[in-house]
């Protein structure tokens, strides 16, 4: 019998070691609870949840919205009036786009590949 293959012929022990003792299960009593940065112990289904659709409904599209700090005559500008601010209509400057659609192309994210969407589907494995 060769010497390295007795010598490599010991039992497996894991690399890992794990600290401490065991931890608890926690055994959940069941129905969904309101989540910790819910505003006002809201709970999901509940009457003051709003559906995603009635949300969704509501959003307004993005839209690139310029401002300008309203200035007082007397003594500049007040911490009170920086909070203020009101619309100015202006044409785009150099530089400025009105959409991420209109980004040249080298700063566009770049749409999946189908090679990378199946690598996603299959949870990254291969």
């Amino acid at each position: 019998m060769r010497q390295t293959v007795v010598r490599l012929a010991k039992s497996y022990t894991p690399m890992i070691k794990f600290v401490g003792a065991r931890h608890p299960v926690v055994q959940h009593t069941g129905g969904a609870g309101a989540h910790a940065c819910a505003l006002d112990g809201i709970a999901p289904g509940s009457s003051q949840c709003l559906p995603a659709a009635e949300y969704l409904s509501k959003l307004k599209p993005f839209e690139v919205v310029s401002y300008k700090v309203k200035n007082t005559p007397k003594k500049g500008v007040s911490e009170t009036d920086k909070r203020r601010l009101t619309f100015t209509d202006r044409a785009l400057h150099e530089n400025e786009v009105a959409s991420v659609l209109d980004l040249p192309k080298r700063f566009r994210v770049r749409p999946l590949e189908d090679p990378e969407i199946d690598v996603i589907n299959a949870g990254g494995a291969r």
